[in-house]
């Protein structure tokens, strides 16, 4: 984490307008309901003494209140995306350059038993890794607090007894979450370690093309790419079983 902020460091300021901004844009997205159960509320169910006209103007108001709440979200939210894209990129190649100068660095001893497809496949893997996790942060992580802190006063200020019921429900899911979270963690650790196995078998292939010919070993050796390429194919798809059934668990409570 203190090698993470250490190239997050120069981009803190873009960084801070990119949480702020999700921040902005998740309380703007829970105060949109809250208008349409005022227009329910107050205008609806209990009109009072109001008059036609003054229903209408008084609905009309609040209906324009919400567009207005609603563009405002969607205009933090795409200026939050492009903020957040704009950090990601920067770190993802400072990280990736200093991880191929560091590799280049390398005495030959320490580096001719690594295949350099496997190498390569490394530093693309730590540079997607950083960007994912900023921008799970931002985005979800950082999102989901604002939203959960808006939701708890929200319900302090209706009635108390919300708040155990929101707490309740907000443990379940995060139970099922986590549960589900580790298995696509090892499912994902044992896709990036036979991804990595692949790419320094191909380029390993592609460099010895011409020995592999003389020897007769073409079709040997496309079958052997090809099964490296079905069990990392049957991997993913099990993961992929394993997040739309989380998403779907989300979804639900």
């Amino acid at each position: 984490m203190h090698i993470l902020w250490t190239y997050l460091r120069p981009h803190r300021r873009l960084a801070a307008l990119a949480l702020l901004l999700a921040g902005l844009a998740q309380v703007l997205n829970l105060v949109d309901p809250i208008i349409f159960g005022m227009i329910i509320d107050d205008y609806a169910l209990h009109p009072g003494n109001r008059t036609g006209d003054e229903l209408v103007a008084g609905v009309m108001r609040l209906l324009g209140l919400a567009v207005l709440v609603a563009l405002l979200a969607r205009l933090a939210k795409a200026l939050q995306d492009y903020v957040t894209r704009l950090v990601v990129q920067k770190l993802g190649v400072a990280i990736f350059n200093d991880g191929l100068r560091q590799v280049l660095r390398l005495k030959y001893q320490e580096f001719e038993d690594l295949r350099s497809g496997e190498t390569l496949s490394l530093l693309q893997k730590v540079r997607a890794d950083s960007e994912r996790f900023i921008n799970t942060f931002i985005n979800t992580v950082f999102a989901s607090l604002v939203g959960v802190s808006f939701l708890i006063w929200y319900a302090v200020t209706k009635h108390w007894l919300l708040v155990p019921v929101f707490l309740v429900g907000v443990l379940v899911l995060g139970g099922l979450t986590g549960l589900l979270s580790r298995e696509i963690k090892t499912q994902q650790r044992s896709i990036v370690r036979e991804t990595n196995r692949n790419s320094g078998f191909i380029t390993e292939s592609l460099r010895n093309i011409e020995l592999i010919k003389s020897l007769g070993l073409t079709f040997t050796e496309i079958r052997r790419l090809k099964a490296q390429t079905d069990s990392i194919f049957a991997l993913e798809m099990e993961k992929v079983k394993r997040i739309r059934l989380l998403a779907f668990l989300q979804g639900s409570t």
